[in-house]
């Protein structure tokens, strides 16, 4: 049986960003994943993925994200396009943000309908709306960052099979094993970055995880338009609560979709209720022109879960992250290094205690 220092389960997100971080302290890296390299089955895809720092989810993210965005800039993933975020007064997506710039002193501007669409003329808000401007946001390409932590950590001497998947693992005093489809492994600690397949690989976790899908969309939109430079990412919360986001076009369309709604299911969104919602705020939007699938892994406070897990101080986790995950991806591989290694992390993740008492 083979054995290495550490095995990461998951080579998505946050599973290449770990590896990535451990075989670089040099450790003895064991990645595995059931699909190939950069695959579309899990959260990991889907051209673009929202960076943001005046987070409405909570104030507790920020020092993570400044450290996310240091990260970011170190690997050239990340485009700055500013970024909106709008709703009625009281709405989550503007008050949060807001109370969150405010809390950190974040750079940010509070715009009226009037003057976003002076700004961005591709936007129109209807009239109550408002918006807060950080031109600070933007966007990364999610395979090209996994892509691009999976070349770091073979560089630094990880060893990744993928198209295997894990199928067990136990933990005692002395270690952890592995076991696959392929054969069994010895570490001295365990990452399960697994995406929705954690919910199969972490029995007994006291955060419950539930899986829901959702449904990306690209619209046709006229030549010129929707472009970085003219059009910022986006997210919208509509008088009912509904809240759909966007990104501007970098490829054939402009990428927009619904993240929450209390309407219907938000997997339920066909591309074209998805197009008769948002041409009110986005009038140039056109036939819809190609959509890809997703899943997000909800937690019920919608925090993460990121630490040790409760069975053994040598298995730590991070899953649960609720559809808005990705831009911390580099800096939860950074702590999850750290934990693994050194036992404790340079970074607070107590808003992600896997032990955490829920709410209710």
């Amino acid at each position: 049986m083979t054995a290495y220092d550490v095995v990461v389960v998951g080579l998505g997100g946050m599973g290449s960003a770990t590896a990535a971080a451990l075989a670089r302290r040099g450790q003895r890296v064991l990645g595995l994943d059931r699909y190939p390299a950069v695959h579309d089955q899990g959260a990991s895809h889907g051209e673009t993925r929202i960076v943001r720092k005046a987070y409405f989810e909570g104030a507790a993210y920020v020092p993570l994200l400044h450290r996310a965005y240091e990260l970011w800039d170190e690997l050239g993933l990340l485009t700055r396009t500013g970024g909106l975020f709008l709703g009625e007064e009281g709405s989550r997506v503007l008050g949060g943000s807001l109370a969150t710039a405010r809390e950190w002193d974040l750079p940010h501007e509070l715009l009226d309908a009037a003057a976003v669409t002076a700004r961005f003329p591709d936007m129109t808000p209807p009239a109550g709306t408002a918006a807060l401007y950080e031109a600070d946001a933007g966007f990364v390409s999610p395979e090209a960052a996994v892509r691009a932590q999976l070349e770091r950590a073979v560089a630094a001497g990880a060893e990744l099979h993928h198209e295997e998947p894990v199928t067990d693992w136990s933990a005692d005093g002395d270690g952890v094993t592995v076991t696959t489809e392929g054969g069994r492994y010895s570490a001295g600690a365990l990452v399960v970055a697994a995406g929705r397949w954690a919910v199969d690989l972490l029995p007994g976790l006291a955060v419950p995880l539930r899986v829901e899908s959702r449904t990306m969309h690209w619209f046709d939109v006229p030549a010129g338009t929707f472009t970085p430079g003219r059009f910022p990412v986006w997210i919208w919360e509509r008088p009912d609560g509904t809240t759909p986001y966007g990104v501007p076009s970098v490829g054939p369309g402009v990428k927009a979709a619904v993240h929450h709604s209390t309407v219907q299911s938000a997997e339920d969104w066909t591309a074209e209720q998805v197009g008769e919602l948002l041409r009110p705020l986005l009038p140039g939007l056109g036939a819809p022109l190609r959509a890809a699938p997703c899943t997000y892994t909800m937690t019920p406070d919608e925090h993460p879960v990121v630490g040790k897990h409760p069975v053994s101080d040598r298995v730590l986790v991070a899953c649960g992250f609720s559809g808005h995950g990705f831009k911390l991806t580099p800096v939860v591989g950074e702590a999850l290094a750290a934990l693994a290694v050194d036992g404790t992390s340079p970074h607070d993740l107590s808003t992600f205690d896997p032990l955490r008492v829920l709410p209710g």
